[in-house]
């Protein structure tokens, strides 16, 4: 069963009215904070329900993975009901980790007295065609921990203050989401202090401009969306805060002439009358549908005196690197 992260608390829930938990769950831990979350709330449900003996492993592609079937296999002395949490110390288990994890999953959901846990960070293509994943989302509830999307996340905050017996202003809370954009776990922690500072009511703009520093984290992906969706201003912030946290060039550079080559390809494809096919990163249909080739061909010899730039070569009518980057994207997003 695929649940999603937000939907826990409510399945949690129904197991402790119940008095039954699942043998077996997987957490996709895409966004840390909500990973770290799911694995707290399943084992204080487990400890509630009786489970008090914990065993945790943590294995890699090298590593001998027998104690993980030992571990179900054992018996407590004391018969007490067990949990077992596996972590992973690499990107995959390797070719005999599999084979074990997939013994593992087809046995976990039988082993009595014992509920499994397995945390997993991202899941990419490849893991999902792997055996050993099919066999474990097979038989395990998937707790699916994605990251809050841009337009959900004044309603994450806005629920994370109602835990709190709190509320925001409209200002208020459009200037939380803007200086925590993208980091959820400095988000908590500025909720937190916002709790004890202004116990149980509503925050004024000001309380919360004078609590609250900017902990915005910017990523590559919040670049190319920004530049998707014609956002000029998220554009502007993303960028200078790219400079300010000090991401090399090189990859940005090259992040972005990806996306732009594929933008080409599908507007190449529109124009031979093919319909577009293949895997597409996110973005790309949506900046296509108001790009054209010219601009997008432009972009590309943009993209490649800016990579002279930033290796320290002389570029005519182009100097500081940063500022031609920020203009090449609000060129895009215009």
């Amino acid at each position: 069963m695929l649940i999603k992260s937000d939907d826990l608390a409510r399945h949690l829930a129904s197991a402790k009215s119940s008095g039954s938990l699942a043998p077996l769950w997987v957490i996709v831990g895409e966004e840390a904070l909500l990973a770290l979350e799911a694995g707290d709330a399943l084992r204080a449900c487990a400890k509630e329900l009786g489970y008090t003996e914990r065993c945790v492993l943590a294995f890699g592609a090298t590593s001998d993975w027998s104690p993980l079937m030992d571990a179900l296999m054992s018996v407590s002395l004391f018969d007490d009901k067990k949990i077992i949490e596996l972590r992973f110390l690499s990107s995959g288990p390797g070719i005999k980790g599999g084979k074990v994890l997939a013994d593992f999953a087809n046995m976990a959901p039988t082993a009595e007295g014992i509920v499994s846990i397995v945390h997993l960070t991202q899941v990419d293509y490849q893991t999902k065609k792997a055996a050993w994943y099919k066999t474990l989302t097979a038989n395990a509830n998937v707790v699916n921990c994605e990251p809050i999307a841009r337009n959900a996340y004044p309603r994450w905050i806005q629920n994370r203050l109602k835990n709190q017996n709190q509320s925001m202003s409209a200002d208020a809370l459009a200037f939380f989401a803007e200086q925590t954009e993208g980091n959820l776990l400095a988000a908590k922690q500025e909720l937190m202090k916002l709790s004890l500072l202004y116990p149980e009511r509503e925050l004024t703009l000001k309380e919360v401009e004078d609590c609250v520093m900017n902990v915005s984290r910017y990523s590559l992906d919040d670049l190319i969306e920004a530049i998707a969706q014609s956002d000029g201003a998220r554009v502007t912030r993303t960028v200078t805060g790219m400079q300010a946290e000090g991401e090399a060039l090189p990859l940005i550079i090259m992040r972005l002439t990806t996306f732009l080559r594929d933008v080409m390809t599908v507007l190449m494809q529109r124009k031979n009358g093919m319909r577009p096919a293949g895997f597409m990163r996110p973005g790309v249909s949506q900046a296509a549908a108001r790009l054209n080739l010219e601009k997008v061909a432009n972009a590309l010899a943009r993209c490649a005196d800016i990579d002279r730039l930033s290796k320290g070569l002389n570029v005519p009518t182009r100097n500081d690197v940063w500022s031609e980057l920020k203009a090449l994207c609000l060129f895009l997003a215009h």
